[in-house]
């Protein structure tokens, strides 16, 4: 198992201080997406969504892995 980072990056900046431990990047990236729908959905019950809010996955060395913005995490229909 490898410990990934998960930065919060939209109206504040939440940085990540523990991480969570996943077998593999591809898992991180997965949970990436998930918390990028949630925060998104919780912006959206409050009347404002930014579509290029993100998060940001870091590695144990602080290496980037993935960035996924919460543009990238939903469909959009018009």
């Amino acid at each position: 198992m490898a410990r990934f980072f998960f930065h919060l990056y939209d109206d504040e900046v939440t940085l990540d201080p523990e991480g969570r431990e996943f077998p593999n990047a591809a898992a991180a990236k997965e949970k990436a997406i998930r918390y990028a729908r949630e925060i998104a959905s919780e912006e959206v019950l409050h009347g404002h969504l930014g579509l290029n809010h993100r998060i940001e996955v870091t590695d144990a060395n602080d290496a980037p892995v993935v960035t996924i913005t919460f543009k990238d995490a939903v469909q959009i229909h018009p």
